[in-house]
């Protein structure tokens, strides 16, 4: 554990382990990266591996139980912390997707595309809701593509179904990238996920976080859904002309694939059309409108509270 004893503006709690959640770690990094710039950010993990990765990328990391005026929860499950950040009078933002962990924190920021459970009203919270606020990494230049294929599925057990499909695309001559998540073995750096989005012809990916960074670096993609929450992402970015949907992987034969394949390969205009759409639903501005509102709940915090009689 990394541990300082200067006074943090900002405090992150995030969970991530060899099965869930290398998404959410990966966009808390860039949130980090980006708040630090002008303050001082901690990381909770609530896990080792996800400890690790934190570390690995160059951030404190605590278990203290203080919390800085601000602290980001990134998790998927409603959590017992939120009370204890409210104990500590810290003002809380939480981080979710398709509706998930909902909680009673001053402000929720939800970037899918689509919401599983719909948000309860809330007079006491700010809720902002959209693929607008998704925190994507920084959108890359597609350059002429080449006969690669990127295939990203996140960390964990997810990985191991890249193989599978590695095998098939060999099959019908194009080169597969295949990412590597941060569990048990080297991850993929930024720059070699960059230069592999950049100059791929398509992408298949898992409905996660890498999907909304594809859509906003213009990648066409074949999007995989590894459960039926994942599902409703790729079929509402389907139904919105964005991705090509393949549904759900543990019914998707390989012919069925094959065929997405062909139609990246061979339609023009359909990946045309779904690069444009993409970047119209994820516009890769979502990492600075989220920067924006948790600086502005540090200044909310910092405000000294007056009184005059009435």
């Amino acid at each position: 554990m990394i541990t300082s004893t200067r006074p943090h503006d900002v405090g992150i709690v995030v969970d991530a382990g060899p099965k869930l959640g290398y998404g959410h770690a990966v966009r808390c990094v860039r949130l980090a990266r980006a708040l630090s710039r002008r303050n001082s950010v901690v990381f909770y993990p609530l896990s080792e591996p996800c400890r690790e990765f934190i570390e690995s990328s160059g951030f404190l990391t605590t278990t203290g139980s203080a919390f800085p005026p601000v602290v980001i929860t990134d998790l998927r499950e409603a959590h017992g912390i939120t009370a204890a950040i409210h104990r500590h009078g810290s003002r809380h933002v939480s981080i979710h997707d398709l509706g998930l962990a909902q909680c009673h924190s001053d402000v929720a920021i939800d970037g899918s595309v689509t919401r599983l459970f719909p948000y309860s009203a809330d007079k006491e919270r700010t809720l902002f809701v959209g693929p607008q606020y998704m925190i994507t990494r920084e959108a890359v230049t597609r350059t002429t593509p080449t006969d690669t294929v990127l295939v990203t599925f996140g960390g964990g057990s997810t990985a191991n179904f890249a193989l599978k499909i590695a095998e098939e695309l060999w099959r019908i001559g194009l080169t597969p990238i295949t990412t590597r998540g941060f569990i048990g073995s080297t991850p993929m750096s930024d720059d070699e996920f960059a230069q592999a989005m950049s100059t791929c012809r398509f992408a298949i990916s898992g409905s996660g976080v890498s999907l909304y960074d594809l859509l906003g670096s213009g990648v066409p993609t074949i999007a995989v859904a590894f459960d039926r929450i994942q599902l409703r992402t790729a079929d509402a970015f389907h139904e919105r002309g964005a991705v090509l949907s393949a549904g759900l992987l543990e019914r998707l034969a390989p012919g069925a694939l094959l065929s997405r394949c062909m139609e990246m390969l061979e339609n023009r205009p359909l990946v045309q059309r779904m690069t444009e759409a993409g970047r119209m639903l994820v516009d890769g501005k979502g990492l600075s409108r989220v920067v924006e509102i948790v600086r502005r709940q540090i200044w909310l915090n910092s405000q000294i509270k007056t009184y005059s009689a009435c």
